[in-house]
């Protein structure tokens, strides 16, 4: 298209999103304003658009659940480090109290879970498996909300240093809350399509779990 003084002509910038984390992340709202082209620059079929755009982030979706693992990853860390080293008033540190010891566990595991399905979400979007798609939207979904009660929940060991700007813990969890509601919000956009999948006629269960 041809640009304008004002910008591009027939694109519209309606709004770009001042973000409270992920501040990397550019999330504008614009519309088309009187554009036409050739049927010839058409992507994909006729009425196919919505398809082509469900595929073509289907594959972030799962780079959402990795995203979600190093945020929890980062913040388990400091909190292990923090439990080993605090004793709050006391003669041993708290890690040796069981309520931080299991907290910290709980953390880990869910860590692991939210890891592995991460990976193998990715590595059957790279290998065209069968149940790739189911697998991506589980990890997108899965990895972002873990990684939200994940770290919330590491901020309770820690107390409230961890909402000191001095502190990592604050500021992971503001990119955390981003992940549930960026690439395709996991209520409007991924669980729908979740859904879509459950119902349609040849769904069979047992794919996603074969996918290698």
């Amino acid at each position: 298209m041809p640009r304008s003084a004002g910008g591009i002509k027939g694109i519209a910038l309606e709004r770009a999103a001042d973000l409270m984390g992920h501040r990397a992340h550019l999330t504008p709202r614009f519309r088309l304003e009187q554009v036409r082209t050739s049927r010839n620059n058409v992507l994909g079929g006729v009425g196919g658009g919505l398809l082509l755009v469900e595929m073509s982030f289907a594959g972030t979706a799962a780079l959402v659940g990795v995203f979600g693992v190093a945020l929890m990853r980062a913040a388990f860390d400091y909190a292990l480090n923090f439990a080993r080293g605090e004793h709050r008033g006391g003669a041993a540190p708290i890690i040796e109290h069981q309520a931080v010891g299991y907290a910290l566990a709980d953390a880990k595991m869910a860590i692991e879970a939210a890891r592995y399905l991460s990976w193998k979400a990715c590595h059957a979007m790279d290998s065209n498996a069968p149940g790739a798609f189911e697998l991506a939207l589980h990890a997108k979904v899965f990895g972002s909300e873990t990684a939200v009660k994940v770290i919330t929940d590491l901020m309770r060991v820690v107390g409230i240093e961890s909402y000191d700007h001095q502190c990592p813990l604050a500021g992971l969890l503001q990119d955390a809350m981003a992940y549930p509601l960026f690439d395709g919000g996991n209520m409007g956009v991924r669980r729908r399509q979740l859904h879509a999948l459950l119902k349609s006629p040849g769904y069979d269960p047992l794919t996603a779990s074969g996918a290698a």
